[in-house]
């Protein structure tokens, strides 16, 4: 599926236990309305269905959380092309959201059917995106994909509707202490060069603007996923404060290079959030990763290339992956898992991947550590 593909031509089934509960998705619903399947089958028969209709995605909505979960399980296995959506009540929401796997894609009864129809159209993008066979092998090895703490998951989805408001989103932020003092501090850090200090989240949202927000949002939590102590060669905050200056150096190469403005923009959030697949790899295999590093470091060979030989995959990959479920913009997504790409070097290309990659060069020539792994 491509982005420019029509909603209306994706089929989807509805997994409602009453034709009354499968009509009220069908108005909840209206551009799908035409390619909506009501299915009254469980387990294995509903897998059938699903891959012989070559259905696209499949609606759950049962107050039956435990059922959907134990259907949820059995299509992942064998629908993995389908996306799964799961309109829940707020008491089951961390139950979908702790999926060990790909989780469920979210829908609430509060939401404009505009913002229900947005969201499955992004979650069949990445489905499919993320079922390509370079990364079908990353998943299943991750022990843990973490998911982002409710507080900060809020933000994200919220930034996501079109018509947010400053104030709405500034709330849900104030209402984690930890998140709200993290951002004033990055938004005050050296590396965004502000004017003048900002003391207030409302000012923070304006100034910050929508996709640097969801980038500090992801970043302020998952640069510390991981604990140096047990992954020895490995530092987060040093990592943290790579991303910055890579974040920064990339906006400025964007704006010397006269890229478009929506460019400049996704250069900042590829920079700070290019790395975050260090972090997913230190901590799932602590033991094995601070082995990658070692030997990076021993033949002083680029850490992405040892990552290669040891794994078959990188950090670019699994950050992609990782930050894709927790709903970065897929254009995003895909310039992070490119970032180490060896045609990048002699490529004239003004892309988000192409300047991250001569940013980090620069990064390092400017702190004098050529000789670590990037």
């Amino acid at each position: 599926m491509t982005a420019t593909q029509s909603t209306g031509q994706k089929r989807l089934c509805v997994w409602a236990e009453t034709p009354e509960a499968h009509r009220h998705l069908q108005a909840r619903l209206p551009k799908f309305r035409r390619f909506l399947m009501p299915v009254y089958f469980h387990g294995h028969e509903l897998a059938d269905v699903i891959n012989i209709g070559r259905l696209d995605g499949v609606v759950f909505y049962s107050p039956n959380a435990s059922l959907v979960k134990l259907t949820l399980s059995l299509l992942e296995e064998q629908c993995p092309a389908c996306s799964r959506f799961v309109v829940c009540a707020p008491k089951d929401e961390a139950l979908f959201r702790s999926w060990n796997g790909i989780p469920p894609t979210i829908l609430k009864e509060d939401e404009k059917p505009e913002t229900w129809e947005d969201r499955i159209e992004r979650a069949m993008l990445l489905n499919q995106w993320l079922r390509k066979p370079e990364f079908r092998l990353i998943l299943p090895r991750l022990r843990t994909i973490p998911s982002l703490p409710e507080s900060h998951h809020r933000v994200v989805e919220a930034l996501q509707n079109p018509d947010f408001h400053t104030d709405d989103v500034a709330r849900l932020i104030s209402h984690d202490v930890a998140l709200t003092a993290q951002l004033l501090k990055i938004v005050n850090s050296a590396a965004l060069g502000m004017a003048h200090p900002i003391h207030s989240i409302p000012a923070a949202v304006t100034v910050l603007g929508v996709a640097r927000l969801q980038s500090l949002v992801m970043s302020a939590w998952a640069f510390f996923f991981a604990d140096e102590k047990t992954c020895p060669g490995f530092s987060p905050a040093a990592e943290w404060s790579h991303a910055l200056a890579v974040a920064e150096a990339s906006q400025k190469l964007a704006q010397e290079r006269r890229a478009k403005p929506g460019i400049i923009e996704a250069a900042f959030v590829t920079g700070l959030l290019h790395d975050v697949g260090k972090v997913m790899l230190a901590a799932n295999s602590p033991d094995t990763y601070a082995g990658i590093l070692a030997l990076a470091k021993k033949q002083k060979k680029p850490l992405w290339e040892a990552e290669k030989e040891v794994l078959t995959y990188t950090h670019a990959e699994v950050g992609a992956c990782v930050l894709g479920l927790w709903g970065l913009d897929l254009f995003i997504v895909e310039a992070i898992s490119h970032h180490h790409d060896p045609a990048l070097h002699d490529s004239q290309e003004i892309t988000p991947s192409k300047l991250v990659y001569d940013a980090n060069l620069q990064v390092r020539a400017a702190a004098h550590v050529q000789d670590q792994p990037l």
